[in-house]
C-alpha cells in the first residue's frame, strides 16, 4: 500500500466512531445482511475481502450469490457465530485453493482457513503475512518479518503444508515482500519496501523451489506490489513507477504506467493506473495499449480488480475510512449492477458455488456441487493398530490438524484411508452441500472390505454404524441430534443398544508385532476416551484357519466391497431415533460413522472400520 493510502487508514482511527450493533462481551459484532443488486443470473459466486481500517480490527468478507443476485455483507460472520474475534485486522489476500478459500489478515498475523461457504476450518499464524501462492500440497505467503528499525527490514516466504496448516520452510528474500507467483519450479515474489518511503526496494527475489533458496534478484521499478503470470508465461510487476514484464528473468519491455492493480485474462492486461485513476488494458501479445470502454472516472479511488470470462469487477475504496463499492462491467463497457461493500473492498474471488446462508437446501449451486467429501469435523479414534498411521501422527499433531489429514486422505474422492480403531472409534464428515432424501438411496460410503474366495457370505468385514443429523441450529458445525441409519442388525436381539467403554492411555498395551507404534490417539490430551453407542454381536469364525467375518446383509460401512453399489449404499430414510422410531429427514448435513464391533485378535489386531470415501448419490 502507498504510505498516503496508510495515512488514511490510521487517521480512520480517529474520524470515524464504530457503529456497534451487538456485542460479544468487548467485541464488535456487525450484522450478515442481504441485498438483491441484480435479475442478471450468472453462475456461481464473488467473495470480497474487505481490508479495513487499519487497526480497526474490521477486516470483513462478503459475498455476492451471482446466480439469485443477493449480496450479502458479513457473510463470515453469519458462517461462522463462533469464532469470537471474526475475522480481525486487515484483509489483505483472498483465494480458493482445492475445496479451500485462504484469507491473509495481514495485522492479526494470520491466514485463515476456510471450506468453499467460508466456514472455518483452521488458522495459520504468520508474522505480518502478505499475499499468497499454491503448488501442490504447498502454500507460500510472503511475509513483513523484518523490524522497521532493522537496517536490512529482510521479509520471509513461509512454505505451508496444506494438509496439516503448519510452515515447512522459510526463506528470507528482499525487503518486505508482497505479491508472489509460481511458474515451474520457481517462485517469484516482489520486494517492496512497503512502509518506509526512504528504503523503498525494486527487486524481485526469484526462488528455488526444490532447495527453496533465492537464487537471483531481478531489477525492476520502485516500490513493486503486484505479480502476475499471462498465458504465456511472462510476468507483469507492477511498480510506483513503471509497469516492467519479464520473461523469466530477462525483461522484456518498460511501460511508463504507474499501475496500482492488474488482473489478467486472456491475451488482456486489465491495469488500474494509480496516477490517473483510469482503467487502462494492454495485449499481452506485442504489449500495445487497447481500447477499452469502461469509464470509471466517476470512482474515489479504484481499487480491486478481477477479469473474468464474462464480467469485469473493480472496487471502489471511496475515502478508506468509510464503505466501498463494487462494480460488476461488462466488456463493452455497460454497468451491470454495483454492491456497497465494507470498509476497502480490495480483493476478490470467484467460486462455482452460489451458496446461500447456513447450507439452505434451496441452494442454486447444483451444478458445482462435489459428490465427495468436502470437509472432516471430527476424527476422534478408538485405540487401534492403525490408529496414528491412517492418518500418520506427527508430534505437535492436534484435533484440528489430524482433521485436516483426515480431509487429505479422503476428501475430494482422494483416495486414501482413514482407521477409525476399536469399538466406538468415529470420523464425522460433510459434503459442500446437504444431501437430500430422495427415492431409493442417497449415499454410499467406503471402505476396504473385500468377500472370501469361494464363499461370498464371509470376508473381511469390519461394519461401521452409520449416523446422519441436521443441522437444526444453523451454526455450521455437528452439534445437532443424530439418528441412525438402521442396518440390518439393529432388531436382531444380540445387538446391544447404548454400551458404553472407556480406553485409556495407560492400558495401551495392545501392540502385534507388525504395528508397535503407541495405538491410544497421541494428539489427544486426556489420558481416556470413553464411547457410547450400539454394538453389534462377534462376526468373526475359523474357516480353514483363516479368520473371516459374517457379511451382513446392508446398512454398515466397510462391510461389503466398494465394487457392490447396492452393499455400500445408503438411504436417509432408514432413519430412527434413540428410541428406534422412524425418522422422516428431508435432508441431512453431517455424516458420522463409529466402528460397530468389538473383537480383537493377537496377531492380527482389532476389528477396525476403514473409511476411503464417501459419495452423493444424486450428484453426477
Amino acid at each position: 500500500m502507498h504510505i498516503s493510502r496508510q495515512i488514511l487508514r490510521l487517521l480512520s482511527l480517529i474520524l470515524i466512531p464504530y457503529s456497534l450493533f451487538s456485542c460479544r462481551g468487548d467485541e464488535v459484532i456487525y450484522p450478515t445482511i442481504g441485498t438483491h443488486v441484480t435479475d442478471e443470473v450468472r453462475e456461481g459466486g464473488l467473495y470480497v475481502l474487505c481490508e479495513g481500517n487499519m487497526g480497526s480490527n474490521k477486516a470483513r468478507l462478503d459475498y455476492m450469490n451471482l446466480h439469485t443476485g443477493e449480496y450479502y455483507a458479513n457473510w463470515y460472520g453469519a458462517q461462522n457465530p463462533t469464532q469470537m474475534k471474526e475475522l480481525g485486522d486487515v484483509g489483505n489476500d483472498i483465494q480458493r485453493y482445492g475445496g479451500r478459500l485462504y484469507a491473509v489478515i495481514n495485522c492479526s498475523h494470520k491466514v485463515e482457513v476456510m471450506d468453499l461457504k467460508a466456514r472455518h476450518i483452521g488458522k495459520i499464524d504468520l508474522p505480518n503475512c502478505r499475499y499468497l501462492a499454491f503448488k501442490g500440497d504447498k502454500m507460500y505467503v510472503s511475509a513483513y518479518v523484518g523490524s522497521v528499525a532493522d537496517p536490512n527490514m529482510l521479509g520471509s516466504v513461509y512454505e505451508v503444508d496444506t494438509a496439516t496448516l503448519r510452515v515447512t520452510r522459510e526463506v528470507k528474500v528482499g525487503h518486505q515482500p508482497d505479491e508472489l507467483c509460481i511458474l515451474g519450479d520457481k517462485l517469484y515474489v516482489v520486494n517492496s519496501g512497503g512502509y518506509i518511503t526512504s528504503r523503498h526496494d525494486s527487486t524481485v527475489s526469484v526462488i528455488d523451489l526444490p532447495s527453496f533458496t533465492e537464487t537471483e534478484k531481478i531489477t525492476v521499478g520502485t516500490n513493486p506490489q503486484r505479480i502476475r503470470p499471462d498465458e504465456g508465461g511472462k510476468l507483469w510487476v507492477c511498480a510506483e513507477n513503471c509497469l516492467t514484464i519479464l520473461d523469466n528473468t530477462k525483461t522484456v519491455t518498460v511501460l511508463p504506467v504507474k499501475a496500482s492493480n492488474i488482473s489478467i485474462h486472456g491475451s488482456t492486461a486489465y491495469i488500474i493506473d494509480g496516477e490517473s485513476h483510469k482503467l487502462r488494458a494492454f495485449s499481452t501479445i506485442d504489449y500495445t495499449e487497447l481500447e477499452q470502454p469502461i469509464d470509471i472516472s466517476a470512482f474515489e479511488h479504484p481499487y480491486g480488480l478481477l477479469a473474468t470470462s464474462d464480467a469485469l469487477y473493480i472496487t471502489d475504496a471511496k475515502n478508506y475510512v468509510s464503505s466501498g463499492v463494487l462494480h460488476c462491467y461488462s466488456y463493452d463497457g455497460r454497468e451491470r449492477w454495483r454492491a456497497s461493500t465494507g470498509d476497502i473492498p480490495g480483493h476478490l474471488c470467484r467460486v462455482t458455488g452460489a451458496y446461500e446462508l447456513h447450507g439452505d437446501t434451496t441452494s442454486h449451486d447444483t451444478p458445482q456441487r462435489s459428490p465427495y467429501i468436502s470437509r472432516v469435523y471430527e476424527y476422534v479414534p478408538a485405540m487401534g493398530q492403525f490408529v496414528n498411521l491412517l492418518p500418520k501422527y506427527e508430534e505437535g499433531d492436534d484435533a484440528e490438524t489430524m482433521c485436516r489429514k483426515c480431509e487429505q486422505a479422503i476428501a475430494n474422492n482422494a483416495g486414501g484411508m482413514v482407521c477409525l480403531g476399536g469399538w466406538g472409534g468415529y470420523i464425522t464428515f460433510g459434503f459442500d452441500h446437504p444431501v437430500e432424501n430422495k427415492d431409493g438411496c442417497d449415499l454410499r460410503i467406503l471402505g476396504n472390505a473385500f468377500l472370501m474366495t469361494g464363499n461370498a457370505a464371509y470376508g473381511s468385514s469390519e461394519p461401521g454404524i452409520v449416523l446422519v443429523s441436521r443441522d437444526e441450529n444453523k451454526n455450521g458445525v455437528p452439534d445437532d441430534t443424530w439418528y441412525e441409519l438402521k442396518g440390518s442388525e439393529y432388531d436382531s436381539p444380540s445387538t446391544l443398544h447404548r454400551v458404553t467403554k472407556t480406553y485409556t492411555r495407560e492400558g495401551d498395551t495392545l501392540q502385534n508385532p507388525f504395528h508397535s507404534q503407541p495405538y491410544y490417539p497421541q494428539w489427544i490430551e486426556a489420558d481416556s476416551l470413553t464411547f457410547a453407542g450400539a454394538r453389534l454381536a462377534p462376526l468373526t469364525v475359523n474357516i480353514g484357519g483363516q479368520n473371516v467375518q459374517r457379511i451382513l446383509d446392508y446398512g454398515y460401512a466397510d462391510n461389503k466391497p466398494n465394487t457392490d453399489i447396492e452393499g455400500t449404499s445408503f438411504d436417509i430414510s432408514w432413519a430412527v431415533d434413540a428410541d428406534g422410531q422412524s425418522i422422516s429427514l428431508p435432508c441431512i448435513d453431517f455424516v458420522r460413522i463409529y466402528t460397530a464391533v468389538d473383537e480383537s485378535f493377537a496377531t492380527t489386531g482389532e476389528l477396525s472400520t476403514e473409511i476411503t470415501g464417501a459419495i452423493d448419490l444424486h450428484i453426477e
